[in-house]
């Protein structure tokens, strides 16, 4: 994979944009992670769109997730 300067400044400028406008994300993230995800914890996502319809998702951590979660962790 070529690294690309460009992109990530993009990126960077975006993550930069994201956090001002959704200031309580990084703190509800951040929260979660020191509670600890564990196994057994039922994370869920749920999305509202505009025009009433709404999509959900969930899981259950497994063991096999912890390494992502630990990865997460260390990028926030």
């Amino acid at each position: 994979m070529k690294f690309n300067v460009q992109t990530m400044l993009k990126a960077r400028d975006a993550w930069r944009t994201f956090r001002s406008n959704h200031p309580n994300v990084l703190p509800f993230l951040n929260d979660v992670l020191q509670h600890g995800i564990k196994e057994d914890v039922r994370v869920e996502i749920l999305v509202h769109y505009p025009d009433g319809t709404d999509l959900k998702s969930g899981i259950r951590v497994r063991q096999s997730d912890l390494a992502f979660f630990e990865a997460l962790q260390e990028i926030l």
